[in-house]
């Protein structure tokens, strides 16, 4: 990793940091949500921001999957800055060494989250990793949504990435858990997650 990597990465902790301190915020949590149980955490790659910030509070360590790339060295750097261990490696690329990193951290207490239609979508369509995961470990799924009062909205990205405003009003919202039953069908399962964080979203929007 670069000196420059190195001071991105700093200058983007600082900036988002910044950021965090100007939202107002309220989370809102299904009754079966524990905050000293590991989960897997779901959310759409577009809406991301908010559970980065705020899932800092869940009492568990807590672990994130970022691209090997350069600019997987800045968001690591930030993300390790804010309380965050990480595995380097993405569905794309070195991915048996990302699902062994990521059953690993499981295995000893982590909670894992990531954009679940990342890394290049196509848009809100959930990606089988986390399902995988959750069944083989036997860990449940919180889907997640979020909802900003004001927000820019980069609409050519393709992941219609979300980033609130300054001094915004913001709803995170924690659904109940899911747990994925040994032998079910992990197509049936995915849609059913795209359901349910669809909802979680819906529930966040309804509540600002």
């Amino acid at each position: 990793m670069t000196i420059k990597s190195q001071l991105l990465g700093n200058l983007a902790y600082i900036l988002v940091s910044v950021l965090a301190k100007t939202l107002r915020v309220t989370i809102v949590k299904h009754p079966d949500y524990d905050p000293k149980t590991p989960y897997l955490f779901a959310f759409w790659h577009g809406k991301q921001l908010l559970p980065v910030l705020t899932l800092t509070q869940h009492q568990t360590r807590r672990a994130v999957l970022v691209s090997p790339s350069r600019d997987g060295d800045l968001l690591s750097i930030c993300l390790t800055r804010l309380g965050y261990e990480t595995i380097r490696g993405s569905s794309r690329h070195r991915n048996v060494e990302s699902l062994v990193g990521m059953i690993r951290k499981l295995k000893v207490g982590c909670s894992l989250g990531f954009g679940i239609d990342g890394p290049i979508g196509p848009l809100h369509q959930v990606k089988p990793g986390m399902t995988h995961l959750a069944q083989k470990l036997n860990i449940p799924i919180i889907p997640v949504g979020s909802a900003f009062q004001r927000a820019w909205i980069f609409h050519k990205a393709w992941d219609k990435y979300a980033l609130p405003k300054p001094f915004s009003k913001a709803i995170l919202y924690l659904g109940k858990p899911l747990i994925i039953q040994p032998g079910a069908d992990l197509n049936l399962e995915n849609r059913a997650l795209e359901k349910n964080i669809h909802q979680a979203e819906a529930e966040a929007a309804a509540l600002l």
